[in-house]
């Protein structure tokens, strides 16, 4: 079963390029969410999640992840917090952005948001199932960037009974829950700063799956 997951996922994202370009934005993510996407490779704290095929993982810093396809890097952080605590904030949509919306699908919600960036790009903010993708991509690449991370985030599950031990006991420390996945930043990224700062490898990083598991 797995294995015709794996293909799938793999067509959706390297051979339906056609496919991903004929639909609109709404139909994008509709699509993606809807595919209920159970399967992981990648194993974390209190979570894991499925890193695409045609995706590497850069580096690791707490919450924070970069992952990179052969064009751009996506910054992806996991608020196990506001999961913990089941935090629903209501998306105020915004007019003025090429795109916004939020997302609503059985009991995970989120938003999408795509902001002009600098250069002719655009910057493209998506949060769902508590966790948050930003990217910058050229227009041209936006509907493949919407694809791969609603891939991401559509798979991240979490470990309740992990998390009742790090967040319930207020393991965590301010800097691993400094970032707020409610707020868009339009023009001026916070996750992007990620990038600027000191990080280790992924291969430092254990992927035990005895700690979501």
């Amino acid at each position: 079963m797995k294995k015709v997951l794996c293909l799938l996922a793999t067509v959706l994202l390297l051979c339906g390029c056609s496919k991903i370009n004929d639909k609109n934005y709404d139909e994008l993510i509709n699509s993606v969410v809807a595919s209920n996407y159970k399967m992981e490779n990648t194993y974390r704290t209190g979570y894991k999640y499925y890193t695409p095929t045609n995706m590497d993982i850069l580096n690791t810093l707490d919450y924070n992840e970069t992952l990179a396809d052969d064009n751009y890097k996506y910054y992806f952080y996991v608020d196990v917090v506001s999961y913990y605590n089941r935090v629903i904030e209501k998306f105020k949509e915004d007019d003025k952005a090429v795109y916004s919306k939020s997302i609503n699908y059985e009991d995970k919600y989120g938003y999408i948001e795509i902001n002009k960036w600098k250069n002719g790009k655009y910057l493209l903010e998506i949060m769902y199932n508590y966790a948050k993708i930003e990217v910058i991509v050229d227009e041209e690449n936006i509907k493949s960037a919407i694809t791969n991370s609603m891939v991401v985030l559509s798979s991240v599950k979490y470990n309740n009974n992990l998390l009742e031990s790090i967040v319930g006991e207020n393991v965590l420390t301010a800097k691993e829950i400094e970032f707020n996945i409610f707020e868009t930043k339009k023009n001026e990224s916070n996750f992007l700063k990620v990038s600027e700062e000191d990080v280790y490898e992924d291969n430092d990083v254990p992927n035990d799956p005895d700690l979501v598991n």
